[in-house]
């Protein structure tokens, strides 16, 4: 037997962490003296907590963990990886698409082309738009990361049964109009279209407005799509139309499809009435 202090030597894990572990019935010590509290652990528990790291390795929360040790169940365990990696997979498809759109930058400028100057024209179109019955997450992060929030977003369709029936979308909300948008701790909520309602503890699908909508098509690298905003607000001014909701974009070609950043395809969305 050994100290919560000698385990946390062996297992490099601080005794903080063993009392939480311990805590939550994650990894609980093999004997504790009534008298003085004091905890004990047995060598064997290395094994315990091997399997806790990688599985936190992998993006699994300590009550799954906990779950699958106690359970000891190799289907559950396997049906749990399955989701991971699906959604482990499209951050890395986010994460690829990034690095292609940057590599994409540089052959333009390596061929001697300037694309700090780049004006391109948009044909706008308005459409009544149906409800649509969506799974979302709302969330405060940096537009860096919005991969993990698709991620999860289709983590949670493979986990509850669902089945997507539309393009996933990003809704960007700002309390007014003059409000900046902060890149670094951007309000965004990424919705799929789903195949039923649903509702957990953890998420559930909402009723997304239809309604009258402005909107066009943006072939071309998601760091360029502020030319069709531009394009958007100019024509909302110009017809005399107000925008009524926050404005949305949906992804119909994008890193998933292979393609290189200059073929993705995104339609932008703006919510209107008339003034």
């Amino acid at each position: 037997m050994y100290t919560i202090g000698q385990f946390s030597k062996i297992a490099k894990l601080s005794s903080k962490v063993l009392r939480h572990y311990d805590k939550i019935d994650l990894l609980k010590p093999k004997y504790v003296n009534e008298e003085n509290g004091y905890r004990y652990y047995d060598l064997k528990q290395i094994k315990d907590v091997i399997i806790i790291n990688k599985l936190k390795s992998y993006g699994f929360l300590l009550e799954e963990i906990r779950e699958i040790l106690l359970e000891n169940n190799l289907e559950k365990l396997k049906r749990l990886m399955e989701i991971k990696i699906k959604s482990l997979t499209q951050e890395l498809n986010y994460n690829q698409f990034l690095l292609n759109q940057m590599k994409y930058e540089f052959e333009k400028l390596a061929k001697g082309e300037d694309i700090m100057n780049e004006n391109r024209e948009f044909n706008i179109i308005l459409k009544e738009r149906e409800p649509l019955t969506v799974l979302s997450i709302r969330d405060n992060i940096s537009m860096d990361y919005i991969g993990s929030l698709i991620g999860k977003i289709y983590e949670n369709v493979y986990k509850n049964g669902l089945k997507p029936i539309g393009n996933i979308m990003s809704i960007y909300y700002l309390q007014n109009e003059e409000e900046d948008f902060n890149h670094d701790n951007a309000d965004v909520e990424v919705c799929i279209p789903v195949d039923k309602e649903f509702s957990s503890n953890e998420i559930s699908t909402r009723i997304m407005e239809g309604g009258l909508h402005a909107y066009t098509t943006f072939v071309g690298p998601y760091s360029e799509i502020s030319q069709a905003y531009g394009a958007m607000m100019e024509w909302v001014k110009h017809n005399k139309y107000k925008i009524s909701r926050p404005p949305f974009e949906k992804y119909i070609k994008g890193p998933e499809e292979g393609c290189n950043p200059q073929d993705f395809v995104t339609e932008v969305y703006f919510p209107v009435v008339k003034m």
